[in-house]
């Protein structure tokens, strides 16, 4: 028996575009290639039964205890928010913002605000710009001192960095000089320097063969794949995907809340149900835990994929999935923080699947989407 064309998590993320996103069937069909009738069938799927009184009575009771939980949990952290914020109930507004960002998985930021009488559009404006003026300045400063310590070999210390400065014009005083480079660990080396970690060694568990190759002639000949993560309010989403060099196409993503092994695995998985390849594929990625451990290396011998791996520490031997990242953040997921990992779930999956790989125009591809160009290779 063939493997399902369509994964569980494939099919969740498209009823929820119909149940909850407000797309209606035929929007949702015409949008992600999935006929009419298995939208139709996977919603009815997850349909709720119809219920009798008594469980209509018992849902009305429930909701019921609900709200009073909701309220003895808001009554717990107006008691308790005084009690662990002690220590900045007398501290300015930044002081706050930072308690807050470090408590808003446990309490909710509205409730702190109310209570530690701050405004919440205050906290917001904080989150994308947490620095103050000062900070903003101690990180220029940040660069020209490294740079004037680099220039000296690392031989400087703050005096003569201090003096590098002025002469430069900066009218920043010694003292502050000296507390930047403290806290960045900068200092004059003595002696013999301390050795370094050693970037850019080949993998000793597959080569690279790759080799920055990345315009392949036929599809499902080399893929590539990273992970990334995505902020939420709930904490981080991580993304791995998995594109075709060929086409530029993501032919496989999972998404999950953390970044074990089942993450790489769930999304070689989709690519291999969706492509069937017929022919060994390499399988290019860093050389992560993930892609490194027992399961991945099964899962590739099980499946006619040959496992690559870039140099450690060097990005550019993997710039096809850097690429899309890069993409998806400055066109869709920018400066944002979702509210929740549903919400950015749902948003990256419409990108994914209803825009980059349907209609996105891709340069390498002469202007055209990776659908559109695989067609046109056939």
């Amino acid at each position: 028996m063939s493997p399902p064309r369509f994964t569980p998590e494939f099919k969740d993320e498209a009823v929820r575009q119909i149940t909850e996103r407000g797309y209606s069937v035929a929007d949702v069909s015409a949008r992600l290639g999935v006929s009419a009738h298995s939208l139709y069938k996977w919603v009815n799927a997850v349909k709720p039964d119809k219920t009798d009184q008594q469980a209509s009575e018992l849902l009305a009771a429930k909701s019921e205890i609900l709200r009073l939980r909701a309220q003895l949990h808001r009554s717990e952290e107006e008691r308790d928010i005084p009690k662990k914020g002690r220590s900045v109930l007398c501290k300015g507004a930044r002081v706050k913002y930072r308690f807050f960002n470090e408590h808003r998985h446990e309490y909710r930021v509205a409730t702190m605000c109310r209570v530690l009488k701050v405004a919440r559009a205050g906290f917001y404006a904080w989150l994308h710009q947490p620095n103050s003026k000062r900070a903003i300045q101690d990180e220029r400063l940040l660069e020209l001192i490294r740079d004037s310590y680099v220039a000296s070999g690392g031989v400087y210390g703050s005096p003569r960095v201090f003096a590098d400065l002025r002469e430069a014009g900066e009218t920043c005083g010694k003292h502050r000089v000296e507390r930047i480079m403290r806290n960045n660990k900068i200092q004059a080396i003595r002696g013999y320097k301390s050795p370094k970690t050693v970037k850019g060694r080949p993998s000793i568990l597959a080569p690279n063969r790759v080799n920055r190759e990345f315009t392949v002639d036929a599809p499902d000949r080399v893929w590539v794949t990273d992970i990334t993560y995505i902020r939420t309010w709930q904490g981080w989403l991580y993304l791995a995907v998995v594109l075709d060099l060929h086409s530029r196409g993501v032919v496989g993503w999972s998404m999950k809340p953390t970044i074990a092994k089942e993450l790489v695995l769930d999304a070689l998985m989709m690519a291999v149900w969706r492509r069937k390849p017929k022919q060994e594929v390499i399988v290019h990625s860093d050389q992560g835990s993930q892609y490194g451990s027992d399961d991945w290396k099964r899962f590739c011998d099980a499946n006619q994929l040959l496992p690559s791996m870039s140099r450690r520490g060097n990005c550019w031997d993997n710039a096809v999935a850097e690429s899309f990242f890069s993409s998806l953040k400055k066109e869709r997921i920018r400066k944002r923080i979702y509210k929740t990992r549903d919400l950015a779930r749902g948003d990256v999956f419409d990108y994914i699947e209803a825009f980059y790989n349907r209609t996105r125009r891709h340069s390498h591809l002469g202007g055209v989407s990776p659908e559109a160009f695989e067609r046109a290779s056939i």
